[in-house]
């Protein structure tokens, strides 16, 4: 009783998938992703409203038909395509996945950095 051997640990085996993030943490940052876009597309547009100020001969960049073009439409296409992005990341396993979703919400930044430095200028 005493002299008994010990059971044997249960083998590890080698095929088990490698550790690499849930599909829940996917979700998670997608529907942040989306929400992020979501404010973009809806909010940044409004950025154009800076040339309320522009009076004729302004020579300020805002004041100009193409800046305020490029104002209000560079954030809904940023937004559009941050949210395709951001599905396809959380549909997607793998670094295809992971860099999809860390792609939308630095698309999504320039958009707004570029749409904040023509509306301030």
């Amino acid at each position: 009783m005493i002299n008994d051997p010990a059971p044997a640990a249960p083998s590890v085996s080698d095929s088990a998938p490698p550790v690499t993030g849930s599909a829940a943490g996917r979700v998670v940052a997608g529907v942040l992703v989306l929400a992020f876009a979501a404010v973009t597309g809806l909010f940044a547009p409004f950025l154009v409203m800076a040339s309320d100020g522009c009076n004729e001969g302004d020579a300020r960049t805002i004041c100009s038909v193409g800046a305020q073009q490029v104002v209000g439409n560079l954030p809904v296409i940023a937004a559009f395509a941050a949210a395709l992005l951001a599905v396809v990341g959380m549909s997607s396993r793998g670094g295809a996945g992971r860099g999809c979703l860390l792609a939308a919400p630095g698309l999504l930044v320039v958009a707004w950095v570029a749409s904040m430095a023509i509306a301030s200028t």
